[in-house]
């Protein structure tokens, strides 16, 4: 594959950028009213086993249906982008950097690892977008950090929640895995807003700080 050069990767840059926040923007909503059938359902009023199928039920139902497609829809073109920000820092001539492309979208998979790597990744595009220091205890991004940790909080919870819902807790233990997943839900949506924050200020970077670079290089 090719290589662009810095103004080619921005332009493409661009279109991923918006393709990302329009996939975030359809995922927030889908989640929002995901999180508000968990709760609808802990508190008796929907019930997706029941034989009988009204209205909020229905809706509920495609909101869980929805949810999955959603997040898995908007990963991809994040993905996408961030693969194509990172390409960007070397086509600009940054070429001391820790990671990849390949690697700052491959962290996730990796169990273990992508506890913190996709972190330190999306730290380093934001700072070396900005031209700021990378080095370890520099000051993190307010937008980074906070993405992070709703990200992190928001898998945790939905772990717990997943498991109370489990047969073994009974109804009452159900009823608590069902809300705990709605306020997961919640959280993982605060990690969507902090990430649409991340893009925009990234593009903002690599617009007018990293492209008077690369000119000047």
């Amino acid at each position: 594959m090719t290589e662009l050069a810095f103004v080619d990767g921005l332009a493409v840059l661009e279109a991923r950028a918006r393709r990302a926040k329009i996939a975030i923007w359809a995922m927030i909503a889908i989640s929002i009213c995901t999180a508000i059938g968990q709760f609808l359902e802990s508190a008796g009023i929907v019930d997706l086993a029941s034989a009988v199928i009204n209205g909020p039920t229905l809706i509920v139902a495609f909101a869980y249906m929805g949810f999955g497609l959603s997040y898995l829809v908007s990963v991809v073109f994040v993905a996408m982008w961030i693969h194509r920000a990172h390409a960007n820092l070397f086509a600009a001539g940054l070429h001391d950097l820790e990671y990849t492309p390949g690697w700052s979208v491959g962290w996730f998979f990796i169990p273990f690892a992508n506890l913190i790597k996709p972190f330190q990744a999306m730290r380093e595009l934001w700072n070396a977008s900005y031209g700021a220091d990378n080095s370890f205890g520099s000051e993190t991004p307010s937008a980074v950090g906070s993405w992070w940790a709703c990200f992190i909080a928001g898998n945790i919870l939905l772990n717990i929640g997943s498991r109370l819902e489990g047969p073994e807790t009974g109804t009452g233990g159900a009823a608590i895995g069902t809300i705990v997943s709605g306020v997961a839900i919640l959280v993982t949506v605060g990690s969507a807003w902090f990430l649409l924050k991340i893009i925009g200020e990234v593009m903002e970077g690599q617009r007018n700080h990293l492209q008077v670079s690369e000119a000047f290089a």
